[in-house]
């Protein structure tokens, strides 16, 4: 098979940023674009126009992010003044289906990565652009191929829709048998009546090594999940100087930054694998009463709304939404006898057991369904 240059059936045109001057916020002009972080998707700089546009993409271009992360990023739906970290592709129609195009650059964004050069981040050229090569095909059987193609991707994309509804269903049913519960019991008390919560402790950045005795900072606390991916150590001498923070399986923790993100609230338990550990400030443990609270049972009821309703309204620390301990403490939870409890955790348990394996097999349908575009356009692009 021949190949065509990009040069040879498009112009590229990389974006200039206009002088600050010409901007505004009220809408005059046309918008300006740059590349952002998020790769697939193409944001305007706040709530930017421009005025005196240096370089302009057109309705129908595509647009593509030259900095890292690079690759394609979208189609432009109307004229826009694209900035310094994006480039706009326009296809010759006489010699290069647009779709074409736009679909072939998404199957070589891997190859396009790789040409990325700079050592603060990755950015790719004009001359990197003009350069990548096409196969040669006649523009009506491009067309072709891109209709196909678009049609098999649209069907993926159904299937995702559908699988990420399934999963999202899952989880407010699981909410709901879970309220259900709590709500039903009719004796109400605050947490700090049967838990303290104890936050960690302010260990120096200074004292930080690459090995010993792992300490357990918010970065490492994620919805149902403790997460060392990202870990900081102290030295096993120095942390025999903190018995009081030593970390036991099964502790109930909650983050006290940030305890709420896209994918639920920060709460996790601690497992056998997670020790040694240190807790570090922001983060909560719970010192349970066993006489008075069942540790599963207030597990489950962190991670339903009764409780997250009531510190969606938290404070503000430069920026940041934080709890305190004292606030978590006087969040009210339903308190029958501790043996009502215990009865009551079995079948909290088996919500969220059914749960599990439920979101386990959609999650595994999503990251095969992930994998198709790619596989899709392998197929068809392959030489």
């Amino acid at each position: 098979m021949s190949f065509n240059k990009l040069s040879d059936i498009a112009e590229v045109i990389m974006g200039q940023s206009p002088p600050g001057d010409t901007y505004n916020s009220n809408g005059t002009g046309i918008p300006f674009f740059q590349g952002k972080s998020e790769f697939g998707k193409v944001s305007p700089v706040a709530v930017k126009w421009c005025t005196k546009p240096t370089k302009v993409a057109n309705a129908g271009d595509i647009l593509i992010s030259v900095r890292a992360p690079v690759g394609p990023t979208n189609l432009a739906d109307q004229s826009c003044c694209i900035g310094r970290g994006l480039a706009a592709i326009r296809p010759n129609p006489k010699l290069a289906d647009r779709d074409f195009v736009w679909l072939y650059l998404k199957y070589f964004q891997k190859e396009l990565v790789k040409k990325g050069q700079g050592s603060t981040f990755e950015a790719v050229n004009g001359d990197d652009l003009n350069e990548i090569e096409f196969p040669e095909i006649h523009v009506d059987e491009q067309a072709q191929i891109a209709a196909r193609l678009k049609a098999q991707l649209a069907e993926v994309e159904t299937a995702q829709q559908a699988a990420q509804l399934q999963l999202r269903e899952a989880s407010a049913l699981k909410k709901r048998s879970l309220e259900s519960l709590f709500s039903s019991i009719p004796n109400w008390s605050p947490i700090g009546d049967a838990a303290k919560l104890q936050s960690g402790y302010a260990f120096k950045s200074d004292n930080f090594k690459t090995s010993g005795v792992r300490l357990l900072r918010n970065a490492n606390i994620l919805p149902s999940k403790v997460y060392w991916d990202d870990a900081v150590f102290l030295s096993e001498s120095d942390s025999e100087k903190y018995p009081s923070y030593e970390l036991n399986s099964g502790d109930v923790l909650i983050s006290l930054d940030r305890p709420i993100i896209s994918s639920g609230i920060k709460v996790a338990r601690v497992s056998a694998e997670d020790l040694p550990a240190l807790l570090v400030q922001r983060v909560g443990r719970f010192l349970i009463d066993p006489q008075k609270l069942d540790a599963d049972y207030l597990y489950a009821y962190l991670q339903t709304d009764l409780f997250i309703s009531k510190i969606t309204g938290h404070d503000q620390s430069l920026g940041v939404p934080h709890i305190s301990p004292s606030q978590v403490e006087a969040i009210e939870i339903p308190l029958p006898e501790i043996s009502v409890q215990k009865e009551l955790s079995k079948k909290l348990n088996d919500v969220t057991s059914t749960w599990q394996v439920a979101v386990s097999a959609m999650q595994s349908q999503l990251n095969d369904l992930s994998k198709l575009p790619k596989a899709i356009l392998a197929q068809a692009f392959d030489h």
